[in-house]
Formats: C-alpha cells, structure tokens, sequence
C-alpha cells in the first residue's frame, strides 16, 4: 500500500484504523480480553449464538443471520470464525466493502490465514472496486502451490478479472 494516506479509499478497510478501534476495545473492557469475558458469557453461549447464525443463513434467512454474527463479533472480537462468517453474510447480502472488512480481520486474527478466506476476500475487493488490494491477495495466492481446487480455480478467475479492469481503467 502507499504510505501516502491521501490517496487511500476510504471504503476499503485500514489495518492502522482497525488495529486502534481494538485497542480502545481492550482499554473499555477494563483488563478482559473479549466484551463477552468482561460481561460473563460463557464460551457455550458464543457457540450457540454461531450455531442460530449458521443456521439462519444455511436457510437462506442472510439478513437475520447477519445479527447474530454481528453481536458474535462485538462480544467475541478475537474470534476469527465469527469475522469470516460476518464477512461472508455480508457478501451474500452484496455489501462487498463490509464484507471485505470483515474478512480483513479475520484473516489478520487467524494464526495461519486460511486460503478460502482470502479468496473471498479478493472477491470482495474486486466487487468494491479495491483493485490494488485484491491484486495483492491474488499475487499471494497465485504462488501458493498449496491451494487446492476449487480455491486454485478462483484465483485463476479473479486474476482474468482483475486483468480486465487494468485494462478498462
């Protein structure tokens, strides 16, 4: 990225604005870790609130859905499954910039990201219009020998994509 703020999108997410935003999160939960340990939720009650979020959007009730894996994500911001199903919500509700700032974060939580993230990721940036960060993401995964079908096959596609908007712009 540009070390030039000035020529940043504004709707394709910051780390540095992100990073802060859970800083101050720690600083107001007082020492917890999460809003959930501050309040005494119980890990079970998280994973039945994912489980009621899961199935919502298996049965095609995504805006619902959304709700529950966005409260997962105010008590349980560590969590990089709540992110990626918050992000992958918001992509199916089409709010590709929400949906890729989702995805940002869970792919920053992961302790190894996981490739399907990333990809939706990029699709999410390349549907926002974030040409130049999805072209990092592509760039990484295209040399990720590792990446097995269908993923592979999507990077393909995204970067056929990407390659059309060079060329369009």
């Amino acid at each position: 990225m540009d070390a030039d703020t000035s020529k940043l999108d504004p709707d394709v997410p910051q780390a540095s604005t992100m990073s802060a935003a859970v800083d101050g999160l720690r600083h107001l939960l007082g020492g917890h870790p999460t809003l959930a340990a501050a309040r005494g939720i119980p890990d079970t009650a998280l994973d039945s609130i994912y489980g009621v979020g899961r199935e919502l959007y298996a049965n095609g009730h995504h805006a619902e859905a959304l709700r529950s894996f966005e409260m997962l994500c105010l008590y349980d911001h560590q969590n990089a499954r709540n992110w990626q199903a918050l992000g992958v919500c918001r992509q199916t509700l089409q709010d590709y910039s929400g949906a890729a700032e989702a995805l940002a974060f869970a792919v920053g939580q992961a302790a190894a990201p996981d490739p399907a993230v990333q990809v939706n990721l990029a699709e999410c940036l390349v549907a926002a219009g974030a040409q130049g960060p999805a072209e990092d993401i592509v760039t990484q995964l295209v040399g990720d020998a590792t990446l097995a079908e269908p993923w592979a096959g999507k990077v393909r596609f995204l970067q056929a994509q990407l390659e059309e908007m060079r060329r369009g712009s």
